[in-house]
This record gives structure tokens, sequence and C-alpha cells, in this order.
């Protein structure tokens, strides 16, 4: 929302709530605490921006002074609160201005130089933050790379009289780059106002309008760096091997003759098939990294995620090859692909009798695109995108998606892979169909092959994996043994002597107690070996909102399971993976001062989370929910509490009697289980609640 500095100023002091509600509508984001945290900070805001030293932004130069509030960053999920917008000495300048409403009675210093602890947990610095928005725009904002701009950036706590501990080490270095400033009298009338002062010389309005319509366009030099370290095989966590080398040529045999075969405006889509451990992801970064360096490429190259634990570390990944945040800005949300259609233009629309639903969805976008709403992902915005996990894009066109819990993605707006290839010149996609096991994960290959032809791509090259193994010892007969034994169908499978009676290069262990779990897990980690816990969603999530839930009594904690240990009664207890925030790293990568860097085998992990990442060795708890009953597996629904199959759950509800939905759900099981058992690289021991279970799952051993 761009406004004039004086015009802010004026709305702040004579009418806050119309601004504040103006606010909720840009961002759709209704709620109370919200507006309060607005409506507590935009007045200490305007205080500083009516100083002398800001004159030059202010009313007095024809109110040509600009400031952006609630800033979209281009092709971004994420909201700058403020944006000041002029010129310095030499050069345009942005000021992102971070707004805290905190209380920060009882914060402390953190581990780390980007975490501190803000009541209780440990949170993002509000610096880090600041410099994570500086450094996106430095590299992925086309305005400020087309007039040479500079960005800076700071923190301000509206609400705290100081701040002291956000200023300590280990967060000194951090706050000199990018400082904070409070409420307290010093602050708001000598340091900040000084800052700002500093930065903004005079107001630059054409330079503000092209900030505020920006399009996110990637700095090719920056590209080229990330793409060198991640090809460097001495420093890259993303290298191929054996099989994976011939499926990356073979890969880049076929986009070779996409990118030579298609002519200005065309576009070429690529399918690349393969089960769990087949190598996709590594496949899928040496992809990127190929092309992104590649001279037939000279627009934006960008790697897709599909959820939020495998957004969250492809991004830490990316972080840590460029050495800097920025390199998160080359991972893009496949909700980021929605060209701008939102509950509100809905709303709008159907107000003025426009029909718009989901059935509708390809008018839908006409009409959005007649409407002159400017779209935030336009038409070829990316020169490559490369889809991993594609079989978790949402398609909310698929038979029985009704009724799905959308996950933040526009469902007027039609199938996510639409949008994908429609922006797109090139789109890679890397499935594997058999891992699609949530609610609103409804694309098929075969549906992007559909979309991909009605928007005029005339051929789908389409690629398998099958016959490669990088998980589980390399050995794809353990993956069809696996898949024998976890059948939802009632006929017997036979034993498949996958290891040769346990002398092979991947171990399958049933242990008897959870003491035993714990203590085999632990030997690995004291050798260097990586190591998890996993289990399906058969527990309720009761920790959930706790900031602290490590701290709990064991009976309040989300696993409390008594067992014997030399003949005495104790209890294993545990919490769910604990995603302060929604960041999955603080499970899968374990950051230094987050609970899993002090006792990794401290959480369970659930399939979500755990899908798409790999360990030498997990723990897996095979819970009530899928268990062995004479010739066939059968779910148990009271044991099942995955949140993400809402619509399965109450459809079994309603079941009269076992049929469709509960077999579809025994299918769904079978895959959760399918995936938590493919992640080891070199072992799994499991521990089994049900002891038919468990005697069937020990006589395909034997």
């Amino acid at each position: 929302m761009l406004i004039e500095v004086g015009v802010f100023c004026r709305r702040v002091e004579r009418d806050l709530r119309s601004l504040v509600s103006d606010l909720q509508q840009v961002t759709e984001r209704e709620g109370e605490e919200e507006a309060r945290a607005w409506e507590a900070s935009l007045p200490r805001l305007a205080d500083v921006l009516r100083h002398d030293a800001l004159k030059q932004l202010h009313l007095h130069l024809e109110r040509r002074g600009k400031l952006s509030l609630e800033y979209r960053l281009p092709a971004s999920s994420s909201w700058a609160d403020t944006v000041l917008l002029g010129r310095g000495d030499t050069a345009p300048v942005a000021v992102v201005v971070e707004l805290k409403n905190w209380v920060l009675d009882g914060d402390s210093p953190g581990p780390r130089e980007g975490l501190v602890f803000h009541q209780g947990q440990l949170t993002l610095h509000p610096a880090d933050q600041v410099r994570g928005y500086v450094e996106y725009c430095r590299k992925f904002h086309g305005a400020i790379g087309e007039a040479r701009a500079d960005v800076a950036g700071c923190v301000f706590f509206t609400a705290a009289p100081d701040a002291d501990v956000y200023g300590a080490s280990p967060h000194d270095r951090l706050v000199a780059e990018y400082p904070f400033f409070t409420r307290n009298r010093r602050d708001m009338t000598d340091r900040f106002p000084a800052y700002l002062s500093n930065l903004l010389r005079e107001p630059d309005p054409g330079f503000a309008e092209a900030f505020e319509d920006g399009t996110y366009k990637q700095d090719r030099s920056f590209v080229a760096q990330v793409a060198a370290v991640i090809s460097d095989p001495s420093a890259s966590p993303f290298v191929l091997l054996d099989a994976q080398r011939k499926g990356f040529e073979y890969c880049m045999a076929t986009i070779d003759r996409v990118l030579e075969r298609a002519g200005p405006g065309e576009k070429a889509v690529v399918l690349i098939e393969g089960p769990p451990g087949s190598g996709k992801s590594v496949l899928a970064a040496q992809l990127w990294a190929t092309l992104a360096r590649d001279r037939r490429i000279t627009g934006n190259a960008v790697l897709v995620t599909t959820s939020g634990a495998q957004r969250n570390n492809w991004e830490h990944l990316f972080e840590r090859s460029a050495g800097q945040r920025a390199g998160r800005g080359l991972v893009k949300p496949a909700n980021s692909f929605n060209p701008g259609l939102s509950p509100k233009w809905t709303n709008e629309m159907r107000r003025i009798g426009r029909k718009v639903e989901i059935e509708t969805w390809t008018d839908n976008l006409a009409l959005f695109k007649r409407s002159g709403r400017k779209s935030r992902c336009p038409d070829d915005s990316f020169d490559v995108s490369i889809v991993d996990e594609a079989h978790a894009l949402i398609d909310p066109t698929a038979p029985n998606a009704r009724g799905v819990s959308p996950s933040g993605w526009a469902m007027h707006a039609g199938p996510q892979a639409f949008h994908v290839i429609r922006a797109s010149r090139v789109s890679v996609f890397l499935l594997d169909g058999a891992q699609s096991f949530r609610d609103n994960e409804t694309t098929t290959q075969k549906r992007i092959a559909d979309l991909a032809r009605d928007l005029g791509v005339p051929k789908i090259e389409c690629l398998s994996l099958g016959a490669s193994q990088f998980r589980c010892g390399g050995s794809t007969e353990y993956l069809t043994w696996l898949e024998a034994l976890i059948d939802h169908a009632p006929s017997e499978t036979p034993p498949l002597d996958w290891q040769r009676r346990r002398r092979g290069p991947f171990g399958f262990e049933i242990v008897s107690g959870l003491g035993e779990l714990d203590r085999r897990l632990r030997e690995h980690l004291e050798t260097g070996r990586s190591a998890r816990l996993g289990a399906t969603y058969s527990r309720p999530w009761k920790t959930k909102d706790d900031p602290d839930p490590h701290n709990r009594r064991p009976e309040d904690m989300d696993f409390c399971i008594p067992y014997q240990s030399d003949g005495r009664p104790q209890v294993w207890s545990r919490v769910w993976n604990f995603t302060p925030r929604g960041d999955y790293t603080y499970f899968v990568q374990a950051p230094p001062g987050s609970p899993m860097a002090a006792n990794p085998l401290g959480e369970v992990g659930c399939t979500y989370v755990l899908r798409g990442f790999d360990y030498d060795y997990l723990g897996i708890l095979w819970m009530s929910d899928y268990v062995r009953r004479g010739n066939r597996w059968v779910a148990q629904p009271e044991h099942v509490h995955e949140s993400a199959w809402t619509k399965l759950r109450k459809a079994v509800r309603e079941e009269r009697r076992p049929g469709p939905k509960m077999q579809e759900l025994e299918r769904r099981l079978a895959r959760a289980y399918r995936i938590l058992l493919s992640r080891a690289i070199r072992g799994i021991y499991v521990w089994f609640e049900d002891e038919e279970t468990r005697a069937y799952v020990s006589s395909r051993l034997e």
C-alpha cells in the first residue's frame, strides 16, 4: 500500500481506524490482535516521521515523499511492515522498517546471531528478519536492480523503552548492520530520525512507484555464484553418484532437446518419476544449478516446493550454499504462483453478480485478467521452474477434492501445476504418486500432462528413475519387499529374501522395547551417524501450541508409553516435532541451540515432516492405526489423528460399515508407512505397539 508520508501521518492522527481497516483489506489479516498491533505501532512511527530531520520526506515538498505499508515482496509470501522510499546522495534508497509491538520483559540473548529467546521461546531475531528482507530485495527485486538502488533496514520496538538484550553478544555484529530503535525519548527524537535522514535525502516518486510495482528478477551473478557451489563436488551437499549421474545426463539430454526445439513463446514440460530414495531431490538441485548457469537461460530459475517442511529445508540448504540469507529467495513455494486471486477478490466479484466457483476456474482467471488487476505472478515470469515432490501440488478440480483444506492456496485459481507451467518457459516436475497421501495432494502425472497440453505444449517429455535407489542401502529389492509387506489388499504376499537373512547392506531390526530402541539409535549417534524417531500421526498433537513442550510432565506429552526395563516399570515420553513459527528445520536440520541439537531423539517426526528427507538410521514406532488381523491389514480409525485427512476421517465416520472410504483410509496408511520405512540410508529399527502386527512383520523377515 503506497502512501505519501504526509498523508500517512495525517491519517494516523485523524483516522487511524480507517487506515487499519485498509491494511486489513490489503493483507487479508482480519484478526483483532493484528489490528491492535497496528493501532499501537503506527502512531509511534508517525511521531518519528514528523521530526524536523525528515521534512524532506514530509508534507513540505509537495507531498512527494512515499512509504509502502505492508509491502509484499515480489513472488514471496513475506510482508515487510514498512518501506520508506526516496533518494540518497547518489542513488534511490529503500529502507525496510520492521515494527515490533513486543513486550520484552524476560527476553534474553540466544545461542546464535539470528536467534533470541522471546517470552521463553527461541525466536528469529527481528534484525535477522530484516536482513532477510534486505538481501531478498538486493538480489531479487527488479526495480532495485534496474535503478541500482541501495537497500537498508532496521527494527523499531514500538512498545519497549529499551532492548539491550537484543544487541548483546552474539547479536552485536548483526544489529551493527541492521540496528534497532525503541520508544525511549533519545531514540524517538534523535537516533532514529538521524538514521533515516542520513539514508534518505529527498523524495523520488518515480522510484517509489517502480518499487511498489516491482517484480521478481534474479541477480544473475548471484545465481551463478550459488549454482557454482551446488555444482562443486567438494563443497556441495548435493552430490550425484553412479546411476544418479546417468539419470542426470538423461534429464539434461531431454532438456537440451526441449530448449533447442522450443521457439520464442513456446513452453516445455518434463516429468521425472521415481520411488523413495531414487535421488529426485539431489537431481532437482543439480538440474537447477546446471540450468541456472546455462547461457540459454537468461531469466529466473527457481526450485519450487510443495510443503512447509520441504520449503524450510530447501531454503536452509540454499542459504548455506549462498553464504547469506538471500539464498532462500531461489526457492519458491507453489502458492506463490497464484496470479492474485484471493477470498477478498472472490467476494467482490460475487457482489457484482459474477459467478466465481472452483469449477469455473478458467473463467475466473480470464475475469481476473480483464479486471485490470496486476498479476503477482505474470505469464512466463520464470525461465525454469523445477518442482520437487510435485505429487503434493494442489489440484482443487480433481475428483472428490471439494471441501479439502487449501493450505494457503486460492482454490478458485485452479490447479497449481497449471500456474507453474503458465508462469514458466521450462517446467520440470519430479514426483512419486505413491507418496501423495494428504487430502489436498491431488495432482497426478496424467493431470500435469493434460494441463500442459491445454497450455499449448505439444509433447511432454517423461522419464523414470525406478531402477535407482540411494537410500535403504541401495536395495531396490527392499522397496519391493516393503511394498508387498504393507499392501492393504487382503492377499498373502510371500517373504522376500532382500537382505540374505539380514546380512545385506541395509538393516531392518524389530526391537523388543522402547528402551532398546533408544539404546540402539544412540549407539549410532555416538559414532557420528544421524538418527531420528518417526511415526504416523497416531497420537493427538497435544503440544502443538506449547512454546516449551519439552518441559511438560511425561504424562502431558504427546507420547507417554509405559514399559519394563530390567524388571522395573518405566515411562517412555516424547513430544511431536517441535516447529516454532512453522519452521521445520528445528526438527530436520536441528540447528545449534534447538532442542533437537541437544537430543536428536527427543522428538518424534510425523510422516509430513520426514517425507523428502533421509537419515542414516531411523527408529519407527508402528502404532495401532494400521494393524494386521488374520490375512489382511486393517485400519483402526480411532487411532488416526492425521489433521490433513479431515475430510477422509469424517467420511469414514459417516460410512455405516466398512466400504470404499475405509479402503481409502487403508491405502493412505499404507502410503504413510511406506514413506516412513523408506527414509533411512543404513538401517531401521521398528517397535510395534500391536503384538499381532509385530508377529506378522517378523514372519516376513524369516
